[in-house]
């Protein structure tokens, strides 16, 4: 458990890692106008992305894609955030890089904490918000490279391999848009609200992440669409594939049939004619090489060998 608060001026910024009961309480005594269920949605993980309003402040969970190296997918990390008049609290676990950056920057960087905190709360509240969907730029881009790889490899590398980085591709794109669509909603209620503690000129900065937001989904709509079309490509490659294997198979088959008609007709335990006789020995492979031959010239003829 860790709660920090950094003050400058007439606000107040208090950062809430790991929270416990404990935490909620202190946070109740320091706020009693907080309401009981907004405190109990900080304690639970992977709140639905939401904007609950009252008269005195605003409860906003919201969630950031946190990119896993080894697993190449993204998972949501959840943060809560109070802004009122003069006031923000931040509500998370602490693996948002960014956001730990941030608060750590105007903690130890007197120019940066006036920046920041220089101009009230809901100033505030748009930096964390931007820094957190800024985030969400270089986590795109390595999306953005996987795609480019299977495009650049498409007809070098195996095509098993290439399905499984396909998959791996399209899970990573599904899971950042899982998590980022219903950010665009909460961030048009942010804008479209009235609220006297958030000040009106912020209006146009809420637009402009909402159209980042909006621009990052059209992004990850696109690389849907590509990825869609790579898939079709590969299946049809291995589609290709498969048939020449089939095709093969088929022509192994078709040339020993001759061969194979003519040793298990004469190789009925039954009394055959001549069948002490040398000569249809020679006789039998003489006209299954030529039963073969004729099949061979005819699929020749025909274009399919």
């Amino acid at each position: 458990m860790s709660t920090e608060i950094l003050q400058h001026g007439r606000v107040t910024w208090t950062n809430i890692i790991h929270p416990t009961d404990e935490d909620m309480q202190t946070l109740t005594e320091r706020y009693p106008n907080f309401h009981p269920l907004h405190l109990g949605d900080c304690l639970t993980e992977l709140e639905f992305p939401k904007l609950d309003a009252t008269d005195g402040y605003i409860f906003l969970v919201a969630q950031l894609p946190r990119w896993d190296g080894d697993e190449r997918i993204c998972y949501p990390s959840e943060i809560d955030i109070f802004v009122a008049k003069g006031t923000l609290v931040t509500v998370h676990v602490g693996n948002i890089k960014p956001l730990n950056h941030l608060f750590e920057t105007a903690q130890t960087n007197a120019a940066e904490r006036e920046r920041l905190l220089g101009s009230g709360a809901s100033p505030l509240l748009y930096e964390v918000i931007k820094t957190l969907i800024d985030y969400c730029d270089p986590i795109l881009k390595k999306v953005n490279q996987q795609i480019r790889h299977i495009e650049l490899n498409l007809f070098k590398e195996e095509t098993e391999a290439l399905l499984y980085e396909m998959a791996v591709a399209r899970r990573g794109v599904i899971a950042i848009r899982h998590i980022l669509r219903p950010q665009l909603d909460v961030m048009q209620e942010l804008e479209q609200g009235d609220w006297p503690f958030i000040q009106g000129h912020l209006d146009l900065y809420w637009d402009d992440l909402s159209d980042h937001l909006t621009r990052l989904l059209g992004m990850l709509n696109e690389h849907v669409e590509v990825i869609s079309g790579l898939s079709d490509t590969i299946d049809t490659l291995a589609s290709h594939h498969i048939d020449g294997v089939v095709r093969l198979l088929t022509l192994i088959t078709i040339l020993t049939v001759p061969l194979t008609v003519l040793s298990t007709i004469f190789g009925m335990n039954v009394a055959l004619p001549y069948g002490n006789h040398p000569l249809p020995f020679y006789l039998i492979n003489i006209v299954g090489i030529v039963l073969t031959a004729g099949v061979i010239w005819y699929l020749h003829r025909r274009n399919w060998i």
